[in-house]
């Protein structure tokens, strides 16, 4: 057998066994999700899409942007509304997987986009799906690599678009055990467009062309923030019965399970220093909200969760336990700690407070987002830290000298402001598609 031959033999017999064990996992994905149900009801509803059965809108779709969770939504806010009306007047199908995602693009865009969840990664599923939908070109935002899904749009000549593109080194090894699989399918991508250089690199080593990659920066920096921000924060701060003057306050942000306990346990130690000193815990999870609001409550704090609607004036922490405030929650503070990365989650994105003006502190697990974390360090806007105790000394010398304070919210926003403009190159990069399809 020639070498082109087994080459394509070995391809297909890979993609096979991850299909065939990807059936056999759906029961075991079947039931996560009514296990999620039972916390989240949102879980147990529209389970059709998750197989393609999505709505029949009619009409081809110009654009189609699949954004996982909500984080990949906030993200990709800018570029999405860019989206809107550029390809004509039928609206982007915006896609996710996940139910706070979904409401989130509810919210944001209402009927200005077509929305249903992304379906499973089986033949029948995505071909369903794509059959519906009749997408003319797709945007996958960040590090979303599906090889059935990627082989349908190839088969159905669907240009296929990676944004925001990153590859950690964690999932680079994992790709790099069935290399000729991860070279097929990134072959079938139009283009990459990395985040960062290492990551961009990345993709090449795994097979993608070179030609079709290259480093266009992080759409996060280019975030807007909403005109009416300064309202909604004054409008949170009456509604919490924040003190006037504000104390000093830290916020965790997007945190975890594994991650509240630091947090609390640093706060006490600031508590001993700054005695009005207040603690905002935003989980990342809603399932985990009443989970965060116990544990402070079992280490003694007089607690008040935002949707409390007749909630004690005076409290000690306040937890963050709705949708679609956690802008405004950053302002009732004064530096912020950004989840998942003190757990090996990944981290989340830094670039909201840090747009806001805010010294940005995380844990060391953050390979979603290396080169920003390290562009805030190198500009002392951000720092890393490991336990309670290096985050109560970060939070300490941040607090004992205000003009450090200032400078260090004034470098995390520069580090926003000269990353900018991914948005644009991208918006390049598909209206090329559109001329050369």
């Amino acid at each position: 057998m020639s070498r082109p031959c087994a080459e394509v033999l070995y391809t297909t017999l890979a993609r096979w066994t991850y299909t065939a064990l990807f059936y056999v996992a759906v029961p075991l994905i079947l039931l996560n999700l009514l296990r999620r149900g039972w916390r989240q009801r949102a879980y147990l509803q529209r389970i059709g899409e998750r197989f393609g059965w999505c709505p029949r809108f009619g009409t081809a779709t110009p654009v189609w942007l699949h954004a996982v969770s909500v984080g990949e939504v906030e993200a990709a806010a800018p570029l999405i509304r860019q989206l809107i009306g550029r390809y004509g007047n039928t609206p982007p199908l915006i896609t996710c997987g996940t139910p706070t995602g979904s409401e989130r693009i509810r919210q944001l865009f209402g009927d200005q986009v077509r929305h249903c969840y992304l379906p499973l990664d089986l033949p029948t599923s995505v071909d369903r799906f794509l059959a519906r939908n009749r997408p003319e070109r797709a945007v996958i935002v960040e590090a979303e690599l599906w090889p059935n899904l990627y082989a349908a749009c190839h088969r159905r000549g669907v240009p296929l678009v990676l944004v925001n593109a990153r590859m950690s080194p964690g999932s680079f090894r994992n790709w790099s055990r069935v290399p000729r699989l991860a070279r097929v399918m990134l072959g079938r991508i139009t283009a990459v467009l990395a985040q960062h250089g290492d990551d961009a690199q990345r993709f090449v080593a795994l097979g993608a062309p070179k030609a079709r990659v290259r480093a266009s920066g992080n759409i996060k920096f280019d975030k807007e923030l909403p005109a009416d921000l300064p309202q909604r924060a004054l409008a949170l701060r009456a509604a919490v019965h924040w003190p006037a003057p504000a104390p000093p306050a830290l916020i965790g942000a997007s945190v975890h399970p594994g991650e509240w306990p630091v947090l609390l346990e640093a706060f006490g130690s600031l508590r001993e220093r700054w005695p009005d000193a207040r603690l905002i815990l935003v989980p990342r999870h809603p399932e985990r909200f009443r989970a965060a609001r116990e544990a402070a409550e079992a280490a003694g704090w007089q607690v008040r969760a935002r949707s409390d609607t007749a909630g004690q004036e005076r409290y000690d922490i306040l937890i963050g336990d709705t949708m679609g405030e956690l802008l405004a929650m950053f302002s009732l503070a004064s530096v912020a700690f950004v989840g998942g990365s003190l757990v090996p989650v990944g981290g989340h994105n830094v670039l909201e407070p840090a747009a806001l003006g805010m010294p940005v502190l995380f844990g060391p697990h953050r390979d979603s987002f290396r080169a920003a974390g390290d562009a805030l360090m190198t500009q002392q806007g951000g720092w890393e830290v490991y336990d309670a105790t290096s985050l109560t000394q970060a939070v300490s010398r941040l607090w004992t000298d205000p003009a450090q304070l200032d400078a260090a919210g004034v470098a995390a926003r520069s580090v926003v402001t000269r990353n900018q403009g991914a948005v644009h190159r991208v918006l390049e990069a598909l209206d090329a598609i559109a001329v050369n399809a």
